[in-house]
């Protein structure tokens, strides 16, 4: 059955410059291919062009591999109207009520927004904003909560967890009823933390991407976690199992200049109805990806590093609370013995650049490996080439 919806923002996806080649013969919106990361950085690297736009766009950095980052460009009014959607609808569910005062520690550096993005969402709803950002110290984020005394805080659950590790080590004490997270999922034992140390009454979680925006939310104070989202995103389960779960894609009708259809978030989830509302059930990254400190990684990015090595496998664990232990277990049939100490140190330092500056709180292990070393997934037998131990 057609999605009249769908079908109407096909018709400009397709003319759109972007995508000209990649939809090219395609007629009907029900056969328009799935886009990938890798994919849409190749089309924007050949398609286009700052230089010959006729006004400004807003260019937002997609997290993951700083050697080939994806910039991806939004028109600012159709951005700013998302924004604004999104702003209504948090202050209709409660998220930020009248006189909020906002203390926002997400991140403003190499291109990425979020920090920026947040404090125009909070702006919008009149909210008070304390606009310190990530790179602030611990000492200063807690005189300010001791001067300002804010009713909710926001940042990355990584960041969070340092400075609720910091107020811990330091026997001090705050209490901020409210705390929105986004980025990241969030682990179990960081929740319990938070409760703890901040003395908070309600989570809620943000959710999108550089190139769709943030459009979703959800409140993990409830008993079922599940995300609302905006009404001008359409959200597809692909290939789903037998629970419902597959790999969520989105198309966001909103963004007509530079579209957006089709397009794989990278994280596996289910659509459930509550109310007789569409919501989102998220379970965790796709088997080809990880997330690490708010930035999302695809094996396509380590994939010139690791051309010579026969197979692989990438392990997460948590070494604490606040790191993150990971573990490139390389298997090697045909390199020669005395090449493989230099390859290593090689191999070692081209990961280390990929990752960035998400090595700080991260233990970077990277060693030849036995065949049985590797995890086998116990139900299908397989061994998966990502394996996240963390949750």
């Amino acid at each position: 059955m057609a999605n009249k919806k769908l079908e109407a923002y096909f018709s400009i996806v397709k003319n759109a410059n972007t995508y000209a080649s990649f939809y090219n013969g395609i007629d009907d919106y029900r056969d328009a291919p799935i886009l990938y990361k890798d994919k849409l950085r190749e089309l924007l690297d050949r398609n286009f062009d700052i230089q010959k736009e006729e006004k400004g766009v807003y260019l937002v950095r997609s997290g993951g591999s700083t050697q080939k980052p994806l910039v991806f460009p939004v028109d600012i009014k159709e951005n700013l109207e998302q924004r604004a959607l999104l702003a209504q609808q948090l202050i209709k569910k409660g998220v930020l009520p009248p006189k909020t005062i906002a203390l926002n520690l997400f991140s403003y550096r190499d291109m990425y927004r979020t920090a920026a993005i947040l404090d125009d969402i909070l702006e919008r709803a009149d909210t008070t904003t304390l606009a310190l950002s990530s790179s602030a110290s611990f000492e200063l984020i807690y005189q300010t909560i001791t001067q300002y005394n804010p009713s909710l805080i926001l940042g990355t659950p990584s960041k969070l967890t340092l400075f609720a590790n910091y107020l811990l080590e330091n026997k001090k004490s705050i209490s901020i009823k409210n705390l929105v997270f986004g980025g990241e999922y969030l682990q179990p034992s960081q929740q319990k933390l938070f409760s703890t140390i901040f003395n908070t009454d309600h989570i809620y979680s943000l959710y999108g991407s550089a190139e769709t925006g943030i459009w979703a939310w959800a409140d993990y104070s409830e008993k079922e976690i599940a995300f609302h989202f905006l009404k001008a995103l359409s959200i597809e389960i692909s290939n789903p199992d037998k629970n419902g779960y597959g790999a969520v894609i989105v198309s966001n009708t909103l963004r007509k200049r530079f579209p957006v259809f089709r397009y794989n978030m990278g994280d596996i989830g289910k659509l459930i109805t509550k109310n007789k509302q569409p919501l989102l059930v998220l379970k965790s990254r796709e088997a080809n990806s990880f997330s690490l400190h708010s930035d999302s990684y695809f094996l396509t990015d380590f994939k010139e590093v690791l051309k010579e090595i026969d197979s692989y496998q990438i392990q997460l664990s948590l070494n604490s609370t606040i790191q993150t232990k990971i573990q490139f277990l390389l298997i090697n049939r045909q390199l020669a013995p005395k090449k493989i100490k230099i390859r290593l140190a090689h191999i070692h330092k081209q990961i280390l650049a990929i990752l960035n500056s998400n090595t700080t709180h991260t233990q970077l292990e990277v060693r030849f490996a036995s065949e049985d070393e590797l995890y086998m997934d116990k139900t299908t037998s397989k061994t998966p080439q990502v394996i996240d131990f963390r949750s």
